[in-house]
């Protein structure tokens, strides 16, 4: 486990310029949490400036199938 530690700590910051933005909302039940992870250049410092992404609403039941892309 010391290892897994070390990795959760490891500092990237001097060799990258890109960061994960992870997209996170509650599914169709209310019960159910869901998300999606894209990789983008450098840092974002204001969440409207992100990227609109989608993701097909009927594989999740919260859009009918004939017109199922959601934005996120």
């Amino acid at each position: 486990m010391a290892h897994l530690a070390d990795l959760a700590n490891l500092n990237l910051s001097n060799s990258t310029k890109k960061i994960i933005a992870e997209y996170i909302w509650i599914g169709r039940s209310g019960m159910d949490v869901r998300s999606k992870a894209r990789t983008l250049s450098g840092p974002v410092d204001d969440p409207s400036k992100l990227p609109k992404w989608n993701y097909d609403g009927s594989s999740t039941g919260q859009a009918p199938g004939e017109d199922s892309e959601v934005i996120l």
